[in-house]
C-alpha cells in the first residue's frame, strides 16, 4: 500500500539514551518533544518484550504524543483513562491486576500490552491496523474488510460509516478521528529514531 497521499515524510533523528529510568513528568516550559523522548527507554523494552527486538519502537512513542502530548493526565472523556497512554484501568485492569497505570513503566507495559491485542486483532498485520483498533476498536477491520481485504489505508477509510463526536466547537466525524490518528502517530513517530518499519512489522 501506498503512503496516503497526504503524509510527507520526515527525517529521523537518532537518539541515545544512557539512563534506564527516568521521570515522565517534565516541566510545563518544557517542549513536547523533550517529554516524549523520556519514555523511549520504557516504551522500547515493554514493545520488544511483547512483539521481538525488530519492534519499530517509535511508534509507540509517537502515539503517546497524539494520546497526550506525552503528559500524565486524567482524561475527560467520561471513561476516566489516565496517563500519556489514556488506558482506561476500568477495562484493562482485571486483564493487568498488577500494573500501576500512574508510573513510567506501568503505563508503557499497559500501552505495549494493549497494542500487541490490537496487533492480534488486526485482519491485515499492518502498525496502521493495529494504532487505530488501538484507538476506535475493530471497526476498521470491518472497513478493511469492505474494501475487498487488502492493505489500502484510503479505500478502508472510504468504506467508513460510523457516526459523529460533538464537541463544544462542533461535531467531528468518527471516520476522521480515527483514520487520523494512524497518520499522526506516523508522523510523530518519525522524530523519534528508532527501528526502520519493515519485514513484520510494517506500518504502511
Amino acid at each position: 500500500m501506498k503512503i496516503p497521499k497526504f503524509i510527507f515524510g520526515l527525517g529521523l533523528l537518532s537518539l541515545l539514551f544512557l539512563h534506564t529510568q527516568l521521570l515522565a513528568i517534565a516541566s510545563p516550559s518544557g517542549s513536547v518533544y523533550k517529554r516524549c523522548v523520556q519514555y523511549i527507554p520504557s516504551v522500547a523494552l515493554w514493545h520488544q518484550n511483547y512483539f521481538g527486538l525488530n519492534f519499530p519502537y517509535q511508534y509507540p512513542v509517537g502515539q503517546l504524543q497524539q494520546e497526550s502530548n506525552c503528559r500524565f493526565v486524567v482524561s475527560k472523556d467520561g471513561f476516566g483513562s489516565v496517563g500519556p497512554a489514556q488506558i482506561t484501568p476500568s477495562v484493562w485492569s482485571k486483564e493487568l491486576p498488577k500494573v500501576d497505570f500512574w508510573t513510567v513503566d506501568g503505563t508503557t507495559k499497559a500501552q505495549a500490552h494493549i497494542n500487541k491485542d490490537a496487533w492480534n486483532q488486526a485482519v491485515i498485520k499492518r502498525l496502521w491496523v493495529m494504532f487505530q483498533i488501538y484507538n476506535g476498536g475493530g471497526l476498521v477491520n470491518k472497513e478493511i474488510k469492505r474494501a475487498g481485504g487488502i492493505n489500502d489505508w484510503e479505500k478502508a477509510k472510504a468504506q467508513c460509516r460510523r457516526g459523529v463526536t460533538h464537541y463544544k466547537s462542533g461535531d467531528v466525524s468518527n471516520c476522521e478521528i480515527n483514520y487520523d490518528y494512524s497518520v499522526k502517530v506516523y508522523k510523530y513517530g518519525g522524530q523519534y529514531g528508532g527501528i526502520k518499519a519493515t519485514g513484520q512489522y510494517r506500518y504502511w
